[in-house]
């Protein structure tokens, strides 16, 4: 079996060059034989590939240069790859894998012929459930899933106006006690693996962000066309180290905006949106911003604005990511 262990970099040093710790922890993997991917952004000053050669004769390892772009630019270097490989896995800079890491992500795909993209335990859990206006939600049936195969998902899911909402439960993050995966469109890149080869062929991000909130979510959809499941399981554990990262903003903003406009990519992928209850959540939004006058609220709002005026007028990525970066820059 090829596996292929993909990491997307950019300015490392200002986390006092983390991904040594990375690469060390991939180097005492007790799985030997997989193939390690940089995907690396130069920036000035920086002098991360002099930390990735250090570990050139313990690790098969190869960098590859981003030469323009964002994170999904980064991320499509990654897929193109893993078309040769039979199973990727992807981790951050600033993530450092257990030694179990690969192997138990490649028993869990071994053992599940129909789950084709999962999402393994990250320390510390920071992907929690927390939903404003539920009550209201639960009104407008905001929690009908997009698609037939997510009506039995136990958390996250696409709702069929395109936004990843969850059920109200906490974020399965292993308990080995009661079961060892749930059913769970809630991926992270920083502990993700898929099934590659055939599976992955065809598919690229549209180019639309600047830090690729919710790729991993149009990744997943990509599989649940095929037929396949999505879901996160009790092992291949990860620590995550907390800093900014290429798709980790400090600014909340940032990634509620994005998180927004996922309606956007979900249509254009192909998927059906129920317009007539996404502008109605539109309108709610808009009230509850008005009402709280957050910086936070404020970013949904014109996530969802730009998502609807982008579907109805069928803008490319490239200009959706152009008023994006207008957006953030106004508000700096």
């Amino acid at each position: 079996m090829k596996i292929l262990v993909g990491i997307p970099t950019y300015n490392n040093s200002r986390s006092n060059y983390s991904i040594r710790q990375t690469l060390e922890a991939l180097s005492n993997q007790t799985i030997k034989d997989f193939y390690v991917l940089i995907v690396y952004k130069p920036s000035p000053g920086d002098r991360t590939l002099d930390v990735v050669s250090e570990f050139k004769d313990r690790l098969d390892i190869e960098v590859k240069i981003q030469s323009y772009g964002f994170f999904e630019e980064a991320m499509n270097i990654i897929f193109e790859t893993s078309k040769d490989y039979d199973i990727t896995l992807t981790t951050d800079d600033d993530a450092i894998p257990s030694e179990t890491w690969i192997n138990e992500h490649v028993i869990f795909h071994k053992n599940h012929d129909r789950i084709a993209i999962v999402h393994g335990i990250t320390i510390p859990a920071t992907h929690y459930c927390y939903e404003h206006l539920r009550t209201v939600k639960l009104l407008i049936n905001y929690y009908k899933p997009l698609i037939k195969l997510m009506v039995n998902y136990s958390n996250f899911i696409i709702n069929d106006i395109g936004l990843l909402t969850c059920k109200g439960k906490e974020p399965f993050n292993g308990n080995a006690n009661t079961h060892d995966y749930e059913l769970d469109i809630g991926i992270r890149g920083v502990n993700m693996s898929f099934k590659s080869g055939p599976y992955i062929d065809g598919f690229s991000l549209p180019g639309y962000t600047i830090r690729g909130i919710c790729n991993e979510q149009l990744l997943a959809l990509h599989y649940l066309k095929q037929g396949f499941n999505a879901a996160s399981f009790n092992g291949g554990a990860v620590r995550h180290l907390e800093r900014e990262s290429l798709s980790r903003p400090k600014d909340p903003r940032t990634a509620g905006i994005e998180e927004y406009l996922l309606p956007y990519s979900v249509h254009y992928y192909g998927f059906k949106i129920n317009m007539r209850k996404l502008k109605l959540y539109y309108n709610l939004v808009r009230l509850y911003s008005k009402i709280r006058k957050t910086p936070l609220s404020k970013a949904y709002r014109a996530g969802l604005e730009l998502a609807i005026e982008a579907i109805e007028n069928n803008y490319e990525p490239k200009e959706i990511r152009s008023r994006l970066i207008e957006f953030l820059s106004e508000r700096q």
